[in-house]
């Protein structure tokens, strides 16, 4: 499969493998053993979201959204298939300014990634995880230190057509639900359609060629962070306790695109479309702020040598 699927939130990925002890068959076996497997891969991304009413029991002004990130991992051949993975990983959002006092100017991590990934070529047929870093406002500090984990594994129903993905991702600050099983379906019915059915990017792909790929899809973007100490929060109802928060922003968008891989080991993916909502949820505190619908852009840019 061509590189057609762009980002995880480190849990999707594409492949067409299995993980050891699933037969392959000799013909998937001969293509692996002559395929190159990616040593560096750097990721960037850049999205923009118009602005909309922020609103909490009533609006609290417009306001937009800015994110920027960039990831860089180096693999390490161990034996066989597999390789341990290395890397840095830093992520920003940065919002316009409204009325909501608790709301943040921007949030932001910067993580170091390790992990195990058996590699099919320059497929992923399974990867073990974990992104130990600082998930924060502006301090960087014990209480917004966290370990994210993701294991995750390909299993093939029909080879070269059909493949069930299976993951689970726990974060220990994450306020919602710590621990979020994830599974879906990969199928291609031929050269030029793909259907990646799963969470948290599902996308329909049609391929005319090796340069050219157009999408329509869905995506939840986001992460959990650590609010800092406020002291203007203090004596304000509803507020004051969300200074040093643990609060989970999260951002739902459907949109189409197009990837345009000028070689098969770099590609550009330009999507748009409606961000239906972005949300700063305060799970632990019991509050909850909500945008309206709003347009979005995005650019991502992706490299594998």
């Amino acid at each position: 499969m061509r590189l057609v699927v762009i980002g995880l939130l480190a849990v999707v990925t594409s492949a067409s493998a299995a993980w050891p002890g699933t037969k392959v068959p000799d013909s998937a076996a001969s293509r692996i053993q002559t395929e190159f497997v990616p040593i560096d891969v750097v990721e960037t991304e850049s999205t923009y979201v118009f602005e909309s009413d922020l609103n909490h029991g009533g609006s609290f002004g417009k306001q937009d959204a800015l994110q920027n990130s960039i990831e860089y991992g180096h693999r390490f051949l161990l034996t066989g298939n597999w390789y341990a993975r290395a890397g840095l990983a830093y992520s920003r959002f940065d919002f316009g300014h409204t009325a909501a006092l608790p709301i943040p100017d921007h949030l932001q991590s910067a993580a170091m990634l390790l992990g195990v990934d058996y590699m099919h070529g320059k497929n992923i047929g399974a990867f073990f995880q974990i992104r130990p870093g600082f998930y924060f406002e502006d301090d960087m500090n014990s209480a917004s230190f966290d370990v994210p984990i993701t294991a995750a594994r390909i299993w093939i129903l029909r080879d070269d057509e059909l493949y069930f993905f299976t993951a689970v991702n726990v974060s220990f600050l994450r306020g919602g639900l710590p621990i979020v099983p994830v599974a879906g379906l990969i199928w291609t019915p031929s050269e030029q359609w793909h259907a990646m059915l799963m969470v948290p990017e599902p996308r329909l792909i049609y391929s005319p060629n090796k340069q050219w790929d157009f999408w329509v899809g869905g995506e939840l973007t986001g992460g959990t962070f650590r609010m800092d100490q406020h002291d203007e929060f203090t004596g304000i109802p509803h507020v004051q306790k969300l200074s040093g928060a643990q609060v989970d922003y999260q951002e739902y968008r459907v949109g189409v695109g197009m990837i345009y891989s000028p070689v098969d080991n770099i590609c550009f993916d330009l999507g748009a479309g409606c961000v239906v909502e972005r949300a700063f949820k305060f799970h632990r505190a019991g509050e909850n702020y909500r945008t309206d619908p709003a347009p979005y852009l995005r650019l991502v840019f992706k490299a594998k040598f």
